[in-house]
């Protein structure tokens, strides 16, 4: 077993920037534990061209804080992605405590943990990290001109459960359409823009771009 896999890890509070942690990791993240072989990793992948100041800017210092661990990026040479890696068992023993599991997260049917739902000073962050991760922003021409946020995911519990939640922060999503639910109003997105907000350089350009019709 690797000796880094025995290393005792921070222990973080359950507070914003856990729960940031964990709209990420419930977004672009994976979990991977296997004791045969003393694997115990998480990996964040994400655009190696678009999300790679997130990855380095954000990400890294955010999971190195939470959790006093050391992180490790690695490019990919077949696809632009980029991944960002920690290692350790305790680490994933912790994250399992607070709700996320190692495997395949449609099938595992991961959702927003219970201890962040019923708060929304941990809710707001949660949906910033999934949004930062598996949201889009993007200039709509047909009809109406507006800028549009989306967010598309596989996981049918999970895109239920974000739409729920942006009810609950008074938002109006569309319906889920094809594994994904929109924020079209101009005003919310404007709101949106203001009261989640985006950790994510490249989303955030969008609202600098196309600032003059939001």
């Amino acid at each position: 077993m690797n000796e880094n896999n025995l290393k005792s890890i921070k222990i973080p509070k359950k507070d914003e920037n856990l729960a940031e942690f964990v709209g990420l990791m419930l977004g672009d993240g994976n979990i991977y534990s296997n004791k045969k072989r003393g694997v115990y990793q998480i990996k964040v992948t994400n655009n190696s061209v678009t999300d790679k100041e997130y990855i380095y800017n954000f990400v890294k210092p955010l999971i190195e804080n939470l959790f006093g661990v050391n992180t490790y990026i690695n490019f990919e040479k077949n696809r632009k992605g980029v991944n960002i890696r920690a290692g350790s068992m305790n680490l994933i023993k912790f994250l399992y405590s607070i709700g996320l599991k190692p495997g395949n997260k449609i099938k595992n049917n991961l959702d927003i943990p219970n201890w962040i739902k019923t708060k929304n000073n941990l809710l707001i962050p949660c949906i910033r990290g999934l949004f930062d991760t598996d949201g889009t922003v993007y200039y709509q021409t047909r009809q109406r001109k507006n800028l549009v946020i989306g967010f598309k995911n596989s996981n049918k519990l999970l895109l239920k459960t974000v739409r729920e939640s942006l009810i609950k922060l008074k938002f109006h999503p569309t319906k889920i359409i094809i594994n994904a639910i929109f924020i079209t109003r101009r005003a919310e997105v404007k709101q949106f823009n203001e009261k989640i907000s985006f950790n994510n350089p490249k989303h955030k350009m969008k609202f600098i771009q196309y600032s003059p019709v939001v």
